[in-house]
């Protein structure tokens, strides 16, 4: 399948057969006939032992480690690298989900013991993103994909008026740099902007109906009322889940439409537009709580709240729906097989011509497998998996929700913690049994994703360092304390933290000193390949002269 899957036009070819369709030499095809509509789907069929095999030593084991070298012999380095970053995630929010847990029953009540956890939860999330880092460079390492250069083919959707391109001297379609921008700041930005001003008035009237509920309560102080006290919330938190959703739509349209060129900008764009629409849709009404509104209880309600609504939400709609649709369509298959199966076992001679084996060619015709023909029915009507790009987002908005306000909420790391424990073992049941076998991508690291988590980090640091100083400022902790004291407070603690930060970055190095030293003896053994294979050629030649002086002189002799 991988073999099909790279297959490029000739220079000789310009149109498909039988369409009107235009190719140049180079274009990967079968990506081309999907895009226009020629060929429905192509995907690679699950191979049944190895998938029992994987899914014996992955999700059926709650309390293994990951086999990240199965998975990505399966499904490639791409899936492998998710779940190992997924994995040492999960690893990592052990130590401040138990620190959280004895803090919120011990003192979290304590106003003076708040800069503590901030600091160590900030601290925690740097030093967590850095050990990523190195961790994700030795499973490259490994993997062979670490340092490795990958020319990158035109999208199959990418369109343009025909020049050559600069590298490799081919002709393929070119689209002006300006037109992309123009789409981009005329289009792109003002729609964005859009969206992110509804999601603001969507916070208003969460505010609003969560007063009119808090206001009901306390004038009946029944049952009734203390439970609907916690209904806006709860509706709120559905609203961002659809919110999101939907934005997702209206990101993938906007991105197709500004035709990028390379999947690598294509990707980078998505994740910046959807990084972007989450976050505000996810935390502004966090941050309206912390620092308009200024009430830490309602700031700790409503992050308790988004979260744990949200992961119920997401795990609900991740796998329990999918699996319930995979077992209906599979089901109506497997009753449409039997009912077809006395045609299909007595099939005419016509039939036996046009009925091949893909997958073995030396078959005779019609010799597909009943098993293998259902099986096969049986997966393409299952979903397609559409990337990482998802629950990477996910993990970004967990992330945030565990560091930003963690001061507020002890509590977020712990139950991330247990989120993330059922979160694998569900993600991978979803690749292995809900959707179709995806194709294997090369890669080294998790890409514009770290970036984008290393940004939640020095965030998060800001808003831990504030909310520390304005829970300072109003419990009167500091005598002759004002709000020009408390700033200043902030921005000094702020920097000191960031100071500390950066400091460990810089000394730490992103590569493992093993890793570091195995590519030093790699890159000393090729010179030393490289000059002895130098030294045989020179050898070769200077016999080479020497045999033909040598020859020339005899020549010489025997003339005179």
């Amino acid at each position: 399948m991988h073999e099909l899957e790279s297959l490029q036009a000739l220079e000789a070819d310009n149109r498909i057969p039988g369409y009107d369709k235009k190719i140049y030499a180079g274009q990967n095809l079968l990506h081309k006939l999907e895009n226009e509509k020629i060929i429905t789907r192509f995907f690679p069929l699950h191979e049944a032992d190895k998938l029992k095999c994987l899914g014996d030593e992955w999700y059926r084991k709650l309390w293994k480690m990951q086999p990240l070298g199965d998975i990505r012999n399966y499904f490639g380095e791409m899936v492998a690298m998710y779940f190992g970053f997924l994995g040492f995630y999960t690893i990592a929010l052990f130590l401040p989900g138990c620190f959280g847990l004895l803090f919120y029953f011990v003192s979290w009540r304590n106003v003076n013991a708040l800069p503590i956890f901030a600091t160590f939860n900030v601290v925690w999330a740097m030093g967590f993103l850095k050990a990523w880092r190195r961790k994700s460079a030795e499973l490259a390492y490994q993997w062979g994909t670490l340092h490795s250069v990958q020319f990158e083919e035109t999208r199959a959707m990418y369109h343009g008026e025909m020049g050559i391109n600069k590298i490799t001297g081919a002709m393929e379609p070119v689209y002006p740099k300006w037109k992309r921008m123009v789409q981009f700041y005329g289009v792109t930005i003002p729609v964005v902007s859009v969206c992110l001003a509804f999601a603001f008035w969507v916070m208003l009237l969460y505010f609003r109906l969560q007063y009119m509920a808090e206001m009901y309560h306390r004038e009946t102080q029944g049952y009734l009322s203390a439970v609907l006290k916690y209904v806006p919330s709860c509706v709120y938190s559905v609203a961002i889940v659809v919110m999101n959703n939907y934005y997702r739509k209206l990101a993938t349209f906007l991105n197709d439409w500004e035709n990028h060129r390379l999947q690598s900008a294509y990707d980078n764009h998505l994740i910046v537009k959807l990084v972007l629409f989450d976050f505000v849709n996810s935390f502004m009404s966090l941050f309206y709580v912390a620092f308009y509104m200024r009430d830490m209880a309602l700031l700790r309600t409503t992050l308790a709240t988004l979260l744990v609504v949200q992961q119920i939400i997401g795990q609900i709609q991740e796998t329990v729906i999918p699996f319930i649709l995979f077992h209906r369509r599979a089901k109506n298959i497997s009753k449409s097989n039997n009912s077809l199966v006395g045609e299909d076992s007595v099939p005419d001679e016509a039939s036996n011509q046009e009925h091949v084996s893909i997958e073995n060619v030396d078959k005779a015709p019609n010799q597909v497998s009943p098993e293998d023909k259902t099986q096969a029915e049986i997966e393409s009507a299952m979903d397609v998996y559409q990337g990482m790009s998802d629950d990477y987002l996910e993990m970004f908005i967990q992330f945030g929700y565990v560091v930003l306000f963690s001061s507020a909420y002890p509590l977020a790391a712990f139950w991330a913690l247990l989120n993330n424990i059922t979160e694998i073992r569900t993600d991978s049941f979803k690749l292995c049994r809900v959707f179709q076998r995806c194709f294997a991508r090369p890669t080294a690291n998790i890409g514009a994703w770290q970036l984008a988590f290393e940004l939640m980090g020095v965030i998060a640091v800001m808003t831990n360092c504030a909310l520390v100083a304005m829970s300072l400022h109003a419990q009167k902790l500091i005598p002759d304390m004002d709000s020009l004291d408390a700033l200043l407070l902030f921005v000094g603690a702020e920097h000191i933290v960031m100071a500390v930060i950066m400091a460990l970055s810089f000394l730490i190095p992103d590569i493992p000193r093993t890793v570091s030293l195995e590519l030093a003896k790699i890159n000393y053994q090729s010179k030393q390949a490289w000059r002895k294979e130098r030294s045989l050629a020179a050898k070769k030649h200077l016999c080479h002269r020497a045999t033909s002086r040598s020859a020339a002189l005899e020549e010489k002799i025997m003339e005179e």
